[in-house]
């Protein structure tokens, strides 16, 4: 299932927005011709940022937010959304054409501008699905002692390799398994991880800089070699969208 916010003050606007992913899914259904192929997905509205923000539990695949709205508006909400969510897929909708520039501060993958038209947004929601099925997370069994602990890789922010010992760190947590970094990247395959230096890898969900020889993983600095930091650049780029 693919959950899908829709933030805006106006009823008209929102509506607007829900029938259109309502008429996306059901024309690849009928493209499909298969009932069991139909995509699951949910939307739920909110009419301001502030109920959007309230008790946020980071539940959402992707979003589509007004940029004009009363109260903190839409790049505020933004803002302050990824301040505890790096995942979810933003779109911003707008009425006023200027704001085309905004958004890339907050990992936006583009704006639509009101009132929606639908082949504009058919090509934009192709590129939310295709970016929603890149951050789909995997679970990851560890044999840790004698039981076997299960980590979300949302919640791994980076793997490292210390002699046979593979370390899966999270926020705060530091997970030793007996295994190898080659192991690890074969579990961790279907989703958004990318070698940092041949002893690491970090999720790109949690990377917030890169330099030429580090990058920042939710305020942990790890080295980049030379020969990794061009392909790591890279699926940066293509996790966010290109």
């Amino acid at each position: 299932m693919i959950r899908i916010a829709i933030v805006d003050d106006d009823d008209t606007d929102a509506a607007r927005t829900n029938e259109m992913i309502a008429r996306y899914y059901a024309e690849r259904e009928v493209a499909n011709d298969k009932a069991e192929s139909r995509p699951d997905y949910a939307i739920t509205r909110f009419a301001d940022g502030e109920s959007f923000l309230d008790d946020y539990q980071a539940e959402f695949d992707a979003m589509f937010l007004d940029v004009e709205m009363p109260g903190i508006d839409g790049l505020e909400t933004a803002h302050r959304l990824r301040e505890i969510d790096s995942h979810v897929v933003l779109v911003f909708t707008t009425k006023m054409a200027q704001y085309a520039a905004v958004g890339y501060d907050v990992d936006a993958v583009g704006y639509l501008v009101k009132p929606l038209e639908y082949f504009s947004f058919a090509l934009k929601m192709r590129k939310v699905e295709d970016l929603v099925a890149k951050r789909q997370g995997v679970t990851i069994p560890l044999t840790v002692g004698t039981g076997t602990q299960y980590l979300s890789s949302h919640d791994v922010r980076y793997v490292e390799v210390l002699g046979h010992e593979v370390i899966y760190h999270t926020e705060k947590v530091a997970y030793k398994v007996w295994s190898s970094l080659k192991e690890a990247a074969a579990l961790l395959e279907p989703v958004h991880f990318a070698a940092a230096n041949r002893y690491c890898l970090v999720n790109l969900e949690w990377v917030k800089a890169i330099t030429n020889d580090s990058v920042m993983v939710d305020g942990q600095t790890l080295p980049v070699s030379r020969s990794k930091r061009k392909p790591l650049m890279q699926a940066l780029a293509e996790y966010y969208g290109g």
